[in-house]
Order: C-alpha cells, then structure tokens, then sequence
C-alpha cells in the first residue's frame, strides 16, 4: 500500500522554485500546480510548486494548506514577495526549511517577528521520509468521466482510503463508494494518507462532482460556522469583513468578526475544521500583504 508525504517550494519566481523542487523529485504534471513526485518502495513523496505566484496568491496558499513541510526561497534581491511568503509560512503554522546562501543572522534580523526568524536553514532541501498524518480527508482537484469506467476524482489522499470505502463529497455531502484506486497508473486495493490518487467513484453522476473541492469519511465534522483564537497581522488592512479562508488545498469565502481575542467565521461554503485555517485579503494590491492572518478552531 502506498503512503506518502506533501512538501511545498515557495519562491517568488517560478523557475527558482522548479530547480528547487526537482532537487526532491522529478515534474510529474505541468499546470497551475507543478507536482513533482519520487518514489522509494512503497513510499511516494509530492512536491508541489506554483506557477501563478507572484500574480496570484489563492494557488500558492492553497498548496501550502495541502503539505505538512514548506521550503521557502531566500536569494539575495529581497522584495515584499519574500515578506508575504513569510508571512504564509507564519499563517499556516507548518514545518519550515529556508533555502539560501545568505548568513544566518542576516535572515534572523530580516525576519524577525515570522516564523523564518526560528526555522532552520539549509543551502538544499534535505531528502526526508515522513508520512503525512490522517485528516480524514481527500482533496479534488479534477472530476470527469472515463468510457467503461463511470465517474472519476483525482487528487490526494490526505486519509487512508480502501476500495469500497464510502465517502461524502463536499459540498453537496452526496454519498459515493469508492470502486477502484490507482496510483501512478497502478491499480490498488488500498492507498495510506499524502498520495496523489484517481478514485473511480459509484453513486454519483458527472454533474453532482463537477463542483466537489473535498470528500471526507463519513462521521468527520464539517461545518460553515466555528470560533477560535487567532492573529491578524500588523501588516493587515483590514481585521474583520469579508475574506478568503484556506484549509485542506481549498479557498473558501465568508465573513470574519472579532470580539477580543475570539474570532467566528461564517464561510458560504462547508470545509472539515482543520488544525489551522490561512485568511487571505486578494482584494489589495500586489505589495501589500495579502496574507491577513491565521484562525485556530
């Protein structure tokens, strides 16, 4: 049974995160989100890498909520793009490595007051083995319909999923089975969290899929409405209204209101509550941060 990790390269240009993440495996698919993959054994690890960063920032926060470990780019000509990707590492509260030639107590002073100031430095990524921890989840990011084969997802497994399992599709929270699994074109009975997969889907037609960001285990919690602690950055245009939440590789609108140190969201669509949620603000200027803060349910 394959099991495996998700790790994201964060560098404000698009080629430089490519060399990085090619360090670590080799470019399986080229779209908005580059996934490079390895394999050893049974153990598949995926590095994603986004091509729509600087520009946007919704691509790159999103893969960033997929992994459990960052690596963020440091080179010498420092703009606000390295400020930002500080501040998404700070937001999602994961593993981080820096990637630089630059001296350590430069990068400290620099970043001060992010997580960058405490993460470890390294001049390349380090080959790791960890499997990434069970959410209950799989994440969506193409739906279609194969001739003879009937519905199917691809995505990753960021839960242990079997054939046959049943599983709920979000938003719709529509029942589907689980009919067959492949994994780099090889079928499989089974496949462990932090893998990308096709899942061949039953009870479920092609338009009830269209729309699906995530499908969880039946049981798991999933809500449009929760309160937790959190921080607004100081960078921050704005503390409360209308942003973008990101959790699980999915961005989802809603409202944010503080009392205190109390934050309650109301999302317009359901997500499974996660550890931590990334809140965006897109609608300002590159230059400005767009990365407005981080929400712990």
């Amino acid at each position: 049974m394959y099991k495996g990790n998700i790790m994201s390269v964060l560098a404000g240009n698009k080629e430089t995160a490519r060399s990085i993440a090619e360090k670590l495996g080799k470019l399986h698919e080229d779209g908005k989100i580059r996934i490079f993959y390895r394999r050893n054994g049974d153990y598949i690890r995926s590095v994603l890498s986004s091509t729509e960063y600087p520009e946007k920032v919704l691509n790159i926060a999103e893969i960033v909520t997929l992994s459990s470990k960052l690596f963020v780019y440091i080179g010498e000509n420092l703009s606000w793009v390295e400020g930002e990707l500080a501040l998404l590492s700070t937001a999602s509260g994961l593993p981080t490595s820096i990637v630089t030639n630059r001296q350590e107590a430069e990068i400290r002073k620099i970043f001060k007051g992010t997580s960058l100031e405490t993460s470890p430095i390294v001049q390349e990524p380090a080959d790791e083995e960890n499997v990434m921890e069970d959410s209950g989840v799989v994440y969506i990011d193409k739906a279609f319909v194969v001739k003879g084969v009937g519905v199917v997802v691809t995505g990753f497994s960021m839960t242990g999923i079997k054939v046959h399992d049943k599983l709920l599709l979000l938003p719709s929270m529509k029942e589907t089975e689980v009919k067959s699994i492949q994994v780099l074109d090889e079928d499989q009975e089974a496949v462990g969290p932090g893998v990308r997969v096709g899942l061949a889907l039953r009870n479920v037609k092609e338009e009830e899929v269209k729309d699906s960001y995530l499908m969880v285990k039946p049981g798991l919690k999933v809500q449009k409405e929760f309160t937790g602690k959190g921080a607004m950055f100081p960078w921050s245009q704005a503390s409360e209204g209308q942003f973008h939440f990101v959790a699980y590789g999915v961005s989802v609108t809603g409202s944010l209101q503080r009392n205190g140190e109390e934050f309650r969201v109301i999302l317009n669509q359901p997500i499974p509550i996660p550890k931590r949620v990334v809140i965006l603000n897109v609608n300002i200027k590159q230059g400005k941060p767009r990365v407005a803060g981080y929400l712990v349910p």
